[in-house]
């Protein structure tokens, strides 16, 4: 939906910062700021700033920044709109129905409501007569009613297309059944249910909308997995999402530790046996997403092994994401052939909790777990060991944590630290090379016409007098790289309608976490600068990219002669070549060329 501009400046007006921050961080105030523990990476000592002034908050440790509404965006992950309309229900400001809402954003919302529509059509049928068998089988796994109802726990009949009938004639589409991935297409050119005789999980997200489902097959059969889930949609990036984070948050919020187990029932087994802080990642690998997510609700994370120790170093490599993200992972054994839900319900809450009081850190069980498996009586063996360490070990951000590790890694081998910090170190070569084989834009980052189209926003942000030069001589296809364009659009529309910039406007126009970063660390420099060297900064960004911009045509230009050459096309080279001599010759006007009536620019030599 479409909020209007109006609505959106009361919910900035009425939702002070510093009000909204302290619902997440204990503020305490420190001359005109406010400080406190940042909520997006763990620290010891505040570095997280609210400015009530200027109404940001910025965190001097991580970057992280923004406004009221971004502040919800990043700490609720929650969209724009969603983050817009809680402040607005917060500070009871009344959001109008708006008949301009963009048909994508209805599209979008509507797919919720096809979730919310199949888990009540699930649910209802468990508790129905034809769904006795699979609430029988729940009961035998001693699930009660309760925790049944409270996780939205339904069952999908054992007809092909039941689900289908249901939907369509409620009036949903086909095409939208489709795009939540509730239903496959057939040879035939119809449709079936993706979902068939199955236990079924809904997934929540933050905002408590259903973006998926997980189900169980309710009879063991050797031609269908034993679980299916839903695939990626418009409205469910696995990545992003960790099944029991939404009821459980809180409590890992108070317990500072997440349990991290394999499936929906260990959740749901936790949960009611009054363990209510697990999560799992829905049957995929962990990401960085999930991990990021985890620590922003508590810095430590104990996996629940099953223990049976064949092949569990592969296992940890996933977790490994953890704590290279900077998560305190520890790994907790269970007794062979038990998991956490019939651990628990055998043994009852405080075996559990017993047992996890007893975890082990995650590079003391790797070496526990593989000398289990390969006794370390070979010079060969010890060396593998090692080198699966040092895979973990050598993404973890934290130089002084990384250090530790591999002090402990040496102690507990009996090897020198030089060995181990070899080890390391050729791991995280080797990471590096990975990285820069990835189709990514960090050479681009680093790069000198990068960097100009960056200082060119700081500049528009912290001294908008600067505006009108740069306006006057870039045009918006004169940037090179997308982001920047569609921020400086935005800057220039504001400037040329009201004469000034709101700040405000254009954190809440910025999707990309780490141009938001940039942004709001350039506002809370303020705007204390030399006025001639002002003007030189300016006049330098503009410069630099205009000529990176020449430079590239006169590339082009040289590419297209010696094709031409090669064709034996004279006319075409002489054409050619008169178009290089003019591109030079612009490149030599623009190093002496003049953006400010007094300002001294080097010649050309």
């Amino acid at each position: 939906m479409r909020i209007p501009p109006s609505i959106l400046e009361e919910i900035r007006t009425s939702a002070d910062i510093a009000e909204v921050v302290s619902g997440y961080v204990n503020l305490k105030k420190k001359g005109q700021n406010y400080f406190g523990l940042c909520p997006f990476h763990t620290e010891k000592t505040p570095s997280f700033s609210v400015n009530t002034q200027k109404q940001i908050f910025h965190c001097f440790g991580c970057g992280e920044g923004g406004n009221s509404i971004s502040f919800i965006m990043k700490v609720e992950k929650l969209s724009f709109v969603e983050s817009a309309k809680y402040l607005a229900d917060k500070f009871r400001i009344e959001i109008p129905e708006s008949r301009e809402s963009e048909a994508s954003d209805k599209k979008k919302l509507a797919l919720f409501d096809v979730n919310k529509f199949a888990a009540d059509f699930f649910s209802k049928y468990l508790w129905q007569e034809s769904g006795k068998k699979a609430l029988d089988y729940l009961k035998q796994r001693k699930f009660t009613e309760e925790t049944i109802r409270e996780f939205g726990v339904g069952f999908s009949p054992p007809e092909w297309d039941s689900l289908i009938k249901a939907a369509i004639k409620f009036g949903f589409t086909n095409d939208q059944l489709k795009a939540v991935g509730l239903i496959i297409p057939n040879k035939k050119g119809g449709y079936y249910d993706r979902f068939r005789e199955r236990i079924i999980f809904p997934i929540y997200n933050l905002s408590g909308l259903i973006v998926g489902f997980g189900g169980r097959i309710l009879v063991d059969r050797p031609d269908s997995p034993k679980y299916i889930n839903s695939p990626e949609t418009s409205i469910y990036q696995k990545s992003k999402i960790l099944y029991g984070l939404f009821q459980n948050r809180e409590f890992i919020r108070k317990q500072e530790t997440s349990l991290l187990v394999e499936g929906y029932a260990d959740v749901i087994g936790l949960a009611q046996a009054g363990v209510k802080n697990a999560v799992a990642s829905s049957g995929t690998s962990l990401t960085t997403g999930q991990a990021r997510l985890l620590l922003r609700y508590a810095p430590n994370s104990v996996l629940l092994f099953d223990g049976d120790l064949a092949g569990a170093n592969a296992s940890l490599r996933g977790v490994d994401i953890l704590f290279q993200e900077g998560l305190h992972v520890q790994v907790a054994v269970l007794p062979e052939r038990s998991d956490p839900d019939s651990f628990v319900k055998e043994h009852g809450k405080d075996a559990l909790l017993k047992l996890v009081k007893k975890a082990r850190e995650l590079i003391d069980f790797k070496i526990y777990a593989f000398s289990a498996e390969k006794p370390l009586e070979t010079p060969q063996q010890k060396a593998e060991l090692v080198n699966i360490l040092a895979e973990s070990v050598a993404d973890v951000q934290d130089e002084v944590v990384k250090n530790l590790y591999i002090q402990e890694i040496s102690r507990r081998l009996n090897l020198s630290e030089t060995v181990v910090f070899r080890a390391v170190s050729k791991k995280k070569r080797f990471i590096k090379q990975k990285e820069e084989l990835q189709p990514v834009t960090r050479k681009q980052e680093r790069n000198l016409r990068f960097q100009a189209e960056r200082e060119i926003l700081e500049i528009s942000l912290r001294f908008p007098q600067m505006i009108p030069i740069i306006y006057q001589n870039l045009e918006l296809t004169e940037y090179k790289f997308d982001l920047h364009q569609h921020i400086i659009s935005h800057i220039y529309e504001q400037f040329v309608n009201t004469g000034k910039i709101n700040t405000q406007y254009v954190i809440d126009y910025v999707e990309d976490g780490e141009l938001q970063k940039f942004i709001v660390g350039a506002i809370v420099k303020g705007e204390e600068e030399n006025s001639d060297l002002l003007q030189k900064w300016t006049s330098d960004c503009i410069r630099n990219i205009k000529n990176d911009n020449l430079r590239q045509e006169i590339r082009q230009i040289m590419e297209q002669i010696k094709i031409s050459e090669s064709q034996k096309d004279s006319e075409r080279v002489l054409q050619l070549s008169k178009k290089w001599t003019d591109l030079n010759q612009k490149v030599k006007e623009l190093n002496i060329k003049k953006y400010f009536p007094d300002d001294e620019e080097g010649k050309v030599e």
